[in-house]
């Protein structure tokens, strides 16, 4: 691992932790580069681990569309920015919503793990 990502990793790890502690922090009250770029970590080590095929993800909010867009039949989630990312980080779902063949009755499947 590269010393240049040393203060990405610390940062990453201060604005997750200060949402798992519970004590009010929100994923909406995490900027939207480092949003950006955790949400670009998370589906980047989906797609290298293979665990992204048949999932796309929309961020509504921002134009955005990361996993397999190839896919004939995806599974789609969608939703705004911090939603899409703290569901990608395994800590809710709140806010997202899926269609496709894993969203059974149009529930939000669980993401892929990342770490």
């Amino acid at each position: 691992m590269p010393a240049t990502e040393t203060v990405w990793m610390r940062s990453r790890e201060v604005w997750m932790h200060a949402v798992d502690l519970a004590n009010g922090a929100a994923f909406t009250d995490i900027p939207a580069p480092v949003l950006e770029r955790l949400l670009n970590d998370i589906t980047g080590a989906w797609h290298t681990r293979g665990t992204d095929k048949g999932l796309v993800v929309t961020v509504t909010d921002r134009g955005l569309t990361f996993g397999d867009t190839t896919s004939a039949s995806p599974t789609v989630v969608s939703g705004p920015l911090a939603a899409i990312v703290e569901w990608a980080a395994g800590r809710g779902n709140g806010g997202v919503t899926a269609t496709g063949p894993s969203a059974t009755n149009g529930a939000v499947p669980a993401a892929p793990k990342w770490i």
